[in-house]
């Protein structure tokens, strides 16, 4: 009766560890074949060609703006350098007042339109460019049959640390949402190199 009992539980035993064998196995195949990449946004962001050209009008843009906000100050100065030159209690005088007035109002006002006509035009470029970011990635990922693409979103910290406050370096240390990858993991190259063969069969829109 004694042996009985052990031979059902030695029986018992083994089919355990045979199903934990299983399931161990069954466990290490499905990571085994969830594939896995990662990508650096910022850099694809700062490194493609469509970001270089858009930073280029950008920078016209600026340029010519700022023009355009001296030659408004110019015009401003010359009104109020006319209506000084006249005696205050002249008719000549309210009259250029008025226009100096209606100037500065209409200078102030294109200076706030102009600035938000530019955060607008920012914004939209940059969801613009990130939906194609998020295509090419998506369209690696498709041909190289990978499941998950992470995004490495970590800065490089500074090797003087007598230059990085406490708080600032936590905050660095924090922000590592990947603690090591390899090379072949890293999609970053080959996303920007697709989306810059786009842009330039696109003739660089």
């Amino acid at each position: 009766m004694l042996m009985r009992k052990l031979t059902v539980a030695a029986t018992a035993a083994a089919m355990l560890c045979v199903l934990a064998l299983g399931t161990a196995r069954a466990a290490a195949q499905t990571a085994a074949a969830t594939h896995l990449a990662v990508v650096n946004t910022a850099r694809i962001f700062n490194e493609m060609q469509e970001t270089r050209d858009l930073k280029t009008r950008m920078e016209n843009q600026r340029k010519t703006l700022e023009q355009q906000e001296r030659d408004r100050r110019d015009q401003l100065k010359q009104l109020r350098d006319q209506r000084d030159q006249l005696k205050s209690d002249s008719p000549q005088y309210q009259e250029k007042n008025q226009q100096l007035l209606k100037a500065a109002i209409e200078f102030e006002a294109w200076g706030k339109l102009t600035q938000a006509d530019v955060m607008r035009e920012q914004k939209q470029q940059m969801k613009k460019l990130f939906e194609k970011i998020q295509g090419a990635v998506a369209e690696l990922a498709e041909q190289r049959k990978i499941d998950l693409v992470l995004t490495d979103l970590h800065q490089d910290i500074p090797e003087d640390l007598d230059q990085v406050e406490i708080g600032a370096l936590r905050n660095l240390i924090n922000s590592r949402t990947l603690m090591y990858t390899t090379a072949q993991c890293d999609m970053t190259s080959d996303v920007i190199a697709l989306l810059d063969n786009k842009y330039k069969q696109a003739g660089g829109k």
